[in-house]
């Protein structure tokens, strides 16, 4: 049967993941249709980055995936072999990292690592390669492409570096892009080109994105969908503008409260949430933000609350959702 357009390219299904004893990711499901852009979004060390390491097998030797599966229209990438899943990395899905300049070689040209890329999956001349290399470069916006693919990484900048990382990730047309941070070392002018072109190959090449991101603003510019994840589970998941517009958890809600606005007064104090994030070790049976939570009720301590639906696509774990109200009167 022919995948209809609004089914999901990619699913994850109750996804466990363990270090040392504690899941710190812990039953974690989403899903991204083709053209869309599903955002994980968190504190550091929420689990949104080791998230999307296991939707590429690029766990670390401490992780260890206790549950769940990871769809690939329909396919399980976490069912296969290491040497299965080298043939789907690159060729099915594919991810940029948040560092380019650690993340490619500094003494191979840049246009012999996406020559590379592009032969691991095809049976190529090197000739060829080549002139899909420099292809990847026109599209991807870099200009005097034949130069470019000439130089090594220390000699471009941090945006032109990670124009390569995105045509490495692409040459060999894969369905799914991971984006982990993929602006964080960038300034805000080359930020903006680089979410311009992630925006150009959703609409283009119906490409879908995992963007893994702690920045609201690029939430709000690119995605479709959000998951808001805390100390390893998800707290709310919802489209975009009903996640800005009406929050319905309470770590959603302040979280947004912190965002600077243009309308603050001028070095006037920002909002902040009171507390830390647990570490594994204090993970309680209850709701992991229960001790940073204004709503806090035992019940919260005692029992983690599912995700309730809410309807409209949007749901929360909250047990106190009908109180929402109260959060807006404190972030205010």
């Amino acid at each position: 049967m022919e995948m209809q357009v609004t089914d999901p390219l990619l699913s994850v299904d109750s996804l466990t993941i363990d270090i040392g004893g504690a899941n710190v990711v812990d039953d974690v499901s989403f899903s991204v249709a083709p053209g869309k852009v599903m955002a994980l979004v968190g504190e550091s060390g929420c689990g949104k980055s080791l998230t999307s390491y296991a939707m590429l097998g690029l766990l670390p030797p401490a992780a260890r995936r206790t549950a769940g599966r990871i769809l690939l229209q329909g396919e399980d990438l976490a069912a296969m072999t290491e040497r299965q899943f080298r043939k789907a990395r690159g060729k099915d899905i594919s991810i940029i990292f948040q560092e380019p300049t650690a993340s490619l070689d500094p003494l191979t040209t840049v246009g012999a690592q996406i020559v590379e890329a592009y032969r691991a999956h095809h049976g190529a001349s090197r000739a060829q390669a080549y002139e899909q290399a420099r292809q990847m470069l026109v599209d991807v916006g870099i200009a005097d492409p034949d130069r470019r693919l000439h130089q090594y990484p220390f000699e471009l900048s941090g945006g032109m570096c990670q124009r390569i990382m995105i045509s490495i990730a692409l040459i060999c047309g894969p369905r799914v892009l991971v984006a982990d941070e993929p602006t964080t070392a960038l300034d805000v002018t080359i930020q903006a080109q680089i979410l311009d072109l992630m925006k150009k190959l959703v609409a283009d090449r119906g490409t879908a994105i995992v963007l893994i991101t702690h920045d609201m603003g690029v939430v709000a510019d690119i995605a479709d969908d959000v998951a808001v994840m805390y100390a390893g589970r998800i707290a709310e998941i919802a489209p975009v503008h009903a996640l800005f517009q009406a929050p319905k958890h309470p770590y959603t809600a302040l979280l947004l409260a912190s965002v600077p606005k243009l309308e603050d007064a001028p070095k006037a104090d920002l909002a902040t949430i009171e507390g830390t994030v647990p570490t594994p070790n204090e993970f309680g049976v209850g709701c992991r933000f229960a001790d940073r939570c204004p709503l806090v009720t035992d019940k919260c301590r005692r029992e983690q609350p599912p995700l309730f639906d809410c309807g409209g696509g949007h749901r929360s774990a909250c047990w106190h959702i009908d109180r929402m109200v109260e959060i807006c009167e404190v972030a205010a």
